[in-house]
């Protein structure tokens, strides 16, 4: 498998390359500048930067890969910030038509989940632009085209704890935070199980 990774110099997107690398994964790590390259030296990574908002860009990373995961998301909640959300998602689809590429997985947030807690129906109110526009990164996804995931996540820490829960269209009982580490591990192990495709998934930290 060949595997493009975006945001690999994110919080999440360093735990995903470094669990992809581990399997031996050959993978292309997409940053938006040379400084923010992956610090990290493997004869399976291959380091581009560009845009991952631009559809010509991703077109030409795109070629002879099978996979995207894409760990981006807005450092903050502003309107601008968060937009990355679903400018990117048109940005993949449209180089994944172009290319051939299959699969496409992607981070979200449980917000959007209809059934909400106090604190979550308050959080709605709190970040209106990442609930927007994570909304309608989903429904790009939603129309034909490649085979999709999106992982939607809780509150997210970094705690050194990989095991996770997972659930088709909720988010699991109970649960309010996961760390990144278990995120990542739930992205890499959801590219090869085709039962997760074409639905988003709750993910949280494991039942102690």
């Amino acid at each position: 498998m060949k595997l493009v990774l975006l945001g690999a110099n994110g919080q999440t997107g360093k735990l995903v390359l470094e669990a992809v690398l581990a399997k031996d994964i050959d993978v292309t790590a997409v940053v938006r500048s040379a400084d923010k390259a992956p610090d990290l030296q493997h004869k399976s990574l291959q380091v581009m930067v560009g845009d991952p908002c631009d559809p010509v860009f991703l077109t030409s990373v795109f070629r002879d890969h099978d996979a995207v995961i894409s760990a981006l998301g807005g450092r903050l909640p502003s309107k601008v910030a968060t937009s990355v959300y679903y400018r990117s998602t048109v940005a993949i689809v449209e180089a994944a038509s172009v290319t051939g590429l299959k699969r496409v997985l992607v981070t979200s947030t449980a917000l959007l989940f209809p059934n909400q807690t106090l604190l979550g129906k308050l959080l709605r109110f709190v970040v209106p632009n990442a609930v927007r526009s994570a909304g309608r990164m989903d429904k790009i996804l939603k129309r034909p085209g490649p085979d999709w995931t999106s992982a939607r996540a809780g509150f997210l820490n970094d705690v050194s704890v990989a095991t996770y829960r997972a659930q088709r269209e909720a988010l699991p009982e109970n649960s309010t935070a996961v760390s990144r580490l278990a995120l990542a591990q739930f992205l890499i192990t959801a590219i090869s199980n085709s039962e997760t495709q074409g639905a988003a998934y709750g993910v949280s930290q494991a039942s102690t």
